[in-house]
């Protein structure tokens, strides 16, 4: 059996289109579990937008009584999610920071890796300037340690 998509949405919260057997199953479900997720799914999102069930799917109507006992707790939900205090002023934290050894440290990393980025800078070209700039910067650092010598 094929896993298909999910098929549905609302302009207030979308459920995502995965496939189950794409998202840790660990073999398909059969056509009755995955119709069941999917009501599941229906419900959920029909309580995230907190809507009841209409003529357009009159059999989930039955679940009306549930979004209505829990649309206040949803409209808590979302509220405290929502509700973000605010950041202290960034010159309170303390950060200690050194971009040198920052980038050092990353040239470093990407030195390691650098066969690795090679091959994959073949299928994602976005990737070759990584690889550029780690080949200039790692010339650079070989004539500096040749001029310090």
């Amino acid at each position: 059996m094929l896993c298909q998509p999910l098929k549905w949405k609302t302009t207030s919260v979308r459920i995502s289109r995965s496939r189950p057997c794409r998202v840790g199953f660990a073999e398909p479900p059969s056509q009755q579990a995955t119709r069941s997720l999917i009501m599941i799914a229906k419900c959920l999102q029909n309580l995230a937008n907190l809507v009841e069930f209409g003529g357009k799917e009159p059999y989930m109507e039955v679940v009306n009584p549930f979004i209505l006992k829990n649309k206040e707790r949803m409209i808590v939900f979302l509220d405290q999610l929502s509700n973000v205090k605010e950041k202290p002023p960034s010159e309170d934290i303390p950060v200690k920071s050194d971009p040198a050894r920052d980038l050092a440290t990353l040239h470093h990393i990407c030195v390691t890796h650098l066969p690795d980025i090679q091959s994959m800078a073949k299928n994602q070209p976005a990737l070759k300037k990584l690889v550029t700039v780690t080949e200039i910067l790692t010339k650079h650092k070989e004539r500096y340690a040749e001029m310090i010598r």
